[in-house]
């Protein structure tokens, strides 16, 4: 009864979190992180992380949580301090929490934090940040330091320093801050984004990055982010189609439809095409709410609502889930199957477990595809040309 109680505690609250960051796009993240001693909270001297003036691409090695949201280190400041990172195509800007925190600020002092008294590298800007949503809202100000990888050097780089985060969803997560790789008008600050710096230092040959995701549901190693260079070694190249990006704000993209196939009988979504962002920050696919109901409905899928929270999510039969239909994603007319082994989020504490949908409701018109797309799928997005490319991974 209390291991029940206890699991029930634990699920709640990740599926708390888990909604609030498929509207927020704000991840969280496994208890147990498997890497280098470097990610354990020790801080690195600047000496140990000269860049190399060979390098004209860098890899960022992901880590995973439930199968559900990725995250990299990132080194900031002099000496240099690891944070853990969403590396988010949903957002423009980059932030991480402050020392200037006030005590009472828990999300914020539960995580790591940024002391610009402890690194020389400091520069000071101080313009105010506010996202203005009252019921979520973050604050700081801007500051500016330099970003480590494991060969590139970014100098000067202009990130938000958090001193206001909300307790939900941000407390419950283990990833400490966000790097935006949307397009630079998707900026709430003036200063380079992340990626644009990079290209203004001439860091990288190529105006782009690539994402590929392991599905390996034995390894908390979720694949890598490579910046300036394309990872195709683990893709099909004869499945890879290369799209325009609509606007130049999102890596938004037409999709021209979606389909199920239940019982012999096929169901289609989006039917007269629709626009579709992609989502690196979620393991969610977001859509409108009439659609994604009658998907749900399809999947035997019930509406999972605690007592104390409702919630848009629906729950599977854990007994069932690989019987589940696999579902087609039309792009530029080639079609991308995504299967219920992967796309179905599996939860478990000891012996007890509950399987999730990935479809999540929306009163938007346009889809969001995360990591339950993109899980099965390479990506390349080409800033310079606005182009997403997209091909079947190997494993």
């Amino acid at each position: 009864m209390a291991r029940n109680i206890c699991f029930c505690a634990a699920i709640t609250a990740v599926l708390i979190s888990l909604c609030i960051a498929a509207t927020l796009d704000i991840p969280i993240y496994r208890q147990r992180l498997i890497v280098s001693d470097e990610t354990r909270g020790k801080s690195i001297k600047a000496s140990e992380t000269k860049p190399n003036p060979v390098w004209h691409n860098d890899t960022i090695p992901l880590q995973k949580f439930m199968d559900a949201e990725y995250f990299g280190i990132i080194r900031i400041g002099s000496p240099a301090k690891n944070f853990k990172m969403v590396f988010n195509t949903m957002w423009g800007d980059t932030w991480i929490p402050s020392a200037h925190c006030g005590l009472f600020e828990i999300a914020c002092m539960t995580h790591t934090r940024y002391d610009s008294s402890r690194s020389s590298s400091y520069q000071e800007d101080g313009t105010i940040f506010s996202t203005g949503d009252t019921a979520n809202d973050l604050q700081g100000f801007v500051s500016r330091d330099k970003f480590r990888l494991d060969h590139l050097t970014i100098e000067n780089q202009s990130f938000i320093e958090m001193t206001h985060i909300p307790w939900i969803p941000y407390g419950l997560s283990k990833a400490d801050g966000i790097i935006g790789l949307g397009f630079p008008d998707l900026r709430h600050i003036k200063a380079p984004s992340f990626f644009t710096n990079i290209l203004k230092q001439k860091l990288i040959n190529k105006p782009m990055f690539s994402f590929y995701f392991n599905r390996d549901a034995t390894t908390e190693r979720a694949g890598r982010l490579v910046l300036g260079a394309p990872d195709r070694k683990h893709v099909n190249e004869s499945t890879l189609v290369t799209v325009p990006v609509i606007g130049k704000l999102y890596w938004k993209i037409k999709m021209d439809r979606m389909v199920i196939d239940v019982r012999d009988k096929s169901h289609p979504f989006c039917k007269d095409g629709c626009e579709a962002l992609l989502d690196s920050s979620t393991n969610t696919i977001v859509g409108p709410r009439d659609e994604i109901q009658l998907i749900n409905d399809l999947l035997g899928a019930r509406s999972f609502v605690p007592a104390i929270f409702k919630m848009d999510r629906y729950m599977v039969n854990c007994r069932e889930f690989a019987k589940l239909p696999p579902i087609n994603f039309v792009i530029a007319e080639k079609t991308f199957t995504i299967n219920s082994k992967y796309y179905v989020q599996h939860l478990t504490y000891e012996s007890l477990e509950i399987c999730l949908s990935p479809f999540v409701p929306s009163d938007e018109k346009f889809w969001q595809l995360g990591g339950a797309f993109l899980m099965e799928f390479y990506t390349e997005y080409n800033f310079d040309h606005g182009q997403v490319t997209i091909g079947k991974t190997k494993f």
